[in-house]
Formats: C-alpha cells, structure tokens, sequence
C-alpha cells in the first residue's frame, strides 16, 4: 500500500496519476465499498468528507472502521501480486484550529486515520506543491 499525503490542491491526485501510467483504477472514497473485479488498482480519496459525515459518531469507532478499511485494502492487494492500493490523504494538520465542532472533529480523525494509514503502508510520499518527498520506502522495512 501507498499513502501519499500533501495539503489541499498541492498536486497529489495528478502524481498519483503520472504514477498510474494511465493504468485503469477504481476509486473508492468510503469504507466498505466492494471492489471491481479485473481492477488490479484501487485508489482511496476524499477521506476527510466521509469523516465529517460521520460527526455525531464515537470517535473511537470512526477511526476503527478506518482501520478494519486499511487492513481491507491491504489484505485485498496482497492476494495479486499486480494489485496495488493508493491511498491519497489531505493534511490538514497546520494551520488554524477550526472553531466549529464538525471541524475538530473532523481535523482529529483524520489526523488519527493518516497515522495508522502511514503506519502500514510499505510506502509514504509527501506532494507539496507537484513536489514528492519520499518519506519511507519499502526498502527501509527490510
């Protein structure tokens, strides 16, 4: 798995595409969507939105269910070896703290959410700015 994470409009979806090589792609943007068959790559977006719908939930469970999603998605490319999952997160970790309730909710779960994703990624790239940073690769857990 790879999570690629930047800030809002900083170039990550158009990487993650000139990565793809104009490979066909289903994209999901909430846990627990079946997966197309013959689609050897899955790319996660729009975490953050699926995250303020569920404002009002346990917090806990919110980011639960995100991770039972990762565990999903990788045990799901691991059954081919040409599968491949990306995972595209929004930082919205600088910056103001926002004073709406959704808002807190939604910065904290998600910042919760990027760490377990980065956590069991074989692979983290930041994107600033069209820019890649790789911050782990696969190599480093060997």
């Amino acid at each position: 798995m790879h999570f690629v994470i930047g800030g809002a409009f900083n170039g990550k979806r158009k990487w993650v595409a000139s990565q793809l090589d104009e490979a066909p792609f289903q994209e999901i943007s909430e846990p627990g969507k079946s997966l197309d068959d013959g689609v050897n790559n899955i790319l996660s977006t729009d975490l953050e939105h699926w995250i303020f719908k569920q404002f009002g939930h346990d917090s806990d469970e919110v980011v639960q269910t995100w991770k039972q999603e990762v565990d999903r998605l990788i045990e799901w490319e691991n059954g081919h070896p040409d599968r491949r999952v990306v995972i595209i997160g929004t930082d919205q970790s600088k910056g103001i703290v926002p004073i709406e309730k959704e808002q807190r909710f939604t910065r904290d779960i998600l910042g919760w959410c990027h760490q377990y994703s980065a956590l069991k990624a074989e692979r983290v790239t930041r994107v600033w700015y069209g820019i890649a940073e790789e911050l782990k690769t696969k190599e480093e857990l060997r």
